[in-house]
């Protein structure tokens, strides 16, 4: 190679790394870019539930406080879903601090919940026939109706329409996704990976190991199962007969269910802790506290047991 084909090759080296320089600059632009509209809606998501959390107190009416804790809840499983769904450009730091002001949120909720809803106070005086809330009745295994109508969601991952067989997803299938289980009966699901979040409908005599979920699990209709579960907060609808080995940072929810039961998770694949750090949750573990929302009385509810 004489000297002005290497001094061309050198031009042609040199024309290249510009190319990518500009182009690495103009990916990090839009990556700042991007980072700058995810805080400032978030910003302005979580303004939104800690001002409606603010309000609920001025709310006189039971019912109409529990629905506006209901909306609340939701709209907290929602921000939670729009942070999950931004994982992939977040800084460590933005990821973290984000996290936090969800776990804030959902500590106040469980503030404002015990402040607002009612408690039955002991006096003395002649005894009155109070009616008091009578326990969700177990359904019939043989005719199962739903007693609200089922969303529908969307997801990156779903396991659907199978019985009776065994199911293991890997990394590249669930991590930091939202994945859905429906309709499933009586198979045995392994995700030992983190999720952003997870969906389970219609799920009958199932067995479910999961890897940390950074969100929220969400479960309805489900009947005679059991769950190895670690998550960010535990939302669960219609469901009967079925157990929970849990690790939950916030706190579990009920609605509409009978015959659940509570223990603390004891069960972990080895790269377990790492996937707990990966999504973003802490060694903080309130599998004990469990909300019904059906069950107002200071008396426990007899919709759970914790064992």
């Amino acid at each position: 190679m004489n000297e002005r084909e290497a001094q061309f090759l050198r031009m042609q080296e040199e024309r290249l790394e510009a190319l990518e320089k500009k182009k690495a600059e103009r990916k990090e632009a839009a990556q700042n870019s991007e980072v700058m509209l995810f805080l400032k809606n978030f910003g302005i998501k979580k303004n939104d539930i800690e001002n409606e959390l603010r309000g609920i107190v001025l709310i006189k009416d039971v019912a109409n406080r529990k629905e506006k804790l209901n909306k609340i809840l939701n709209n907290t499983m929602s921000l939670q879903e729009f942070l999950n769904d931004s994982m992939s450009f977040l800084s460590p730091f933005d990821l973290g601090r984000s996290q936090e002001s969800l776990s804030k949120i959902h500590s106040d909720i469980t503030r404002i919940q015990a402040e607002i809803l009612p408690r039955k106070k002991f006096a003395f005086g002649k005894k009155k026939n109070v009616t008091e809330p009578k326990p969700t009745p177990p359904p019939s295994s043989e005719n199962l109706k739903p007693k609200r109508e089922i969303k529908t969601y969307t997801a990156d991952h779903i396991i659907e329409n199978k019985a009776h067989e065994t199911v293991s997803l890997s990394k590249s299938d669930t991590y930091k996704k939202d994945v859905m289980l429906r309709n499933l009966d009586h198979c045995n699901i392994n995700i030992h990976c983190p999720m952003g979040t997870l969906h389970c409908t219609n799920l009958r005599g199932c067995t479910v190991h999961l890897g940390p979920i950074s969100g929220s699990l969400f479960l309805e209709e489900c009947l005679d199962s059991e769950f190895h579960v670690t998550c960010q907060q535990a939302r669960i609808h219609t469901t009967h007969r079925t157990r929970f080995y849990l690790h939950v940072t916030s706190k579990a929810i009920i609605e509409d269910c009978s015959e659940l039961q509570f223990s603390k998770r004891d069960q972990f694949y080895e790269a377990y802790e790492s996937d707990r750090i990966d999504a973003g949750l802490s060694d903080v573990n309130n599998w004990s506290e469990v909300d019904d929302f059906n069950w107002l009385s200071s008396e426990p509810s007899p919709n759970f047991v914790i064992v």
